[in-house]
């Protein structure tokens, strides 16, 4: 039976993979070992391995791979030991495949220690292009050091057949994030205000701000501290607001948020989870800051978004996506433009339509069969 490693350092890739790990493993076709390390058994990130945990998904877990964020360094010393983590794992386990999502930092000891030991990578949702932050370097670099490659639009399928100089071992499958709002039981808006203590009359804001990492930390922390009290202003809504990522500066970004925690207007939840985000999402009147899911899974719900500075520069924006630069006075304009709505357009195909990981499998099974 063929053995396939599937690699997740983070709550966001495993949301995004979830649903191809579930239907390889149902498939019974395959060998199937999901290696969770890094942010899934942090505390402050939600301690998000018990999610897997509660979906039934048999792991190996990765210890000693928890990056310590405090400064670049102390990064590059991390991803040195998720090298060795990987690949004292990779060679005892052995498999055909290892497949991985993204651009995470933690990938790049992971796919370099897969290539130099001769276990192909599959990568999901390369070719994106996103200027604002180093994540477009080490996606390129993952692209690079990979031989398979499902992409989430044509864009980004041109753009990974011409890093590459060929066509070959390129698919144009869409998102498979967007699996989820298929095949997820979401949670009902009145059982996300009873879960979450929010007041159902009001509109929803769903405000998640991550590292700018070309940008200097202070700079960051105003655009946060600029974004809050916009929302604090803002009649008539209630904000959800989680946790930065495990970037360096995200801390200190969770550490505003908890000084703006407010039960009646700003409530802070470190992790919500893959279905109370989505959910969340989905029931949202507004999507504010620079995560990726605005970009790529908000267009399918018609939800309104406002993209804060440059961190996704590059990407497609569908026309429910607001741009805005860092100042106060651009991201208060873009959220009463976006919370008006009217003048945005919700196209909602470019990113797929929630059945990529179905032509994943498909398109597995031909290549095994090779």
């Amino acid at each position: 039976m063929i053995k396939i490693c599937i690699a997740t350092m983070t709550r966001s890739e495993y949301g995004i993979l979830k649903w191809l790990i579930k239907d390889l493993i149902a498939s019974n076709e395959y060998d199937i070992t999901l290696l969770v390390g890094g942010a899934h058994f942090s505390e402050e990130q939600g301690y998000t391995v018990d999610e897997i945990k509660a979906d039934g998904i048999p792991f190996f877990p990765m210890e000693n791979t928890l990056v310590d964020t405090t400064d670049d360094a102390s990064i590059v010393r991390g991803m040195g030991n998720i090298s060795i983590a990987f690949s004292t794992a990779l060679s005892k386990l052995a498999p055909d495949y290892l497949i991985v999502e993204g651009d995470r930092y933690e990938l790049i000891p992971i796919v370099s220690g897969a290539l130099m030991m001769k276990i192909p990578v599959i990568h999901i949702s390369g070719g994106d292009v996103t200027e604002g932050a180093i994540d477009n370097e080490i996606r390129n670099a993952i692209t690079m050091m990979s031989t398979y490659h499902f992409v989430g639009n044509q864009d980004s399928k041109e753009n990974v057949i011409r890093m590459q100089g060929s066509d070959k071992n390129v698919w144009n499958v869409g998102e498979p994030g967007l699996d989820s709002f298929f095949r997820e039981r979401l949670f009902s808006r009145e059982e996300l205000a009873e879960n979450l203590g929010l007041d159902i009359n009001k509109k929803w804001v769903l405000f998640t701000y991550h590292p700018e990492s070309k940008m200097g930390l202070e700079d960051n922390l105003k655009t946060v501290r600029d974004c809050l009290d916009i929302l604090m202003d803002t009649e008539g809504i209630q904000c959800v607001a989680t946790y930065a990522n495990m970037d360096m500066g995200g801390r200190e970004i969770n550490d505003i948020l908890e000084e703006y925690k407010d039960d009646k207007k700003i409530i802070v939840i470190p992790s919500l989870g893959h279905t109370r985000y989505l959910s969340m999402m989905k029931q949202a009147g507004l999507v504010l800051g620079n995560s990726s899911s605005g970009i790529v899974e908000a267009p399918i719900l018609r939800v309104p978004v406002v993209n804060v500075g440059e961190r996704q520069k590059g990407r497609h924006l569908c026309g429910n996506v607001v741009h805005c630069d860092n100042s106060k006075a651009s991201i208060k304009q873009a959220v009463e433009q976006a919370l008006d709505a009217k003048l945005l357009v919700f196209d909602a195909d470019y990113w797929g339509d929630g059945h990529a990981a179905k032509r994943i499998q498909n398109v597995l099974s031909s290549i095994v069969e090779k």
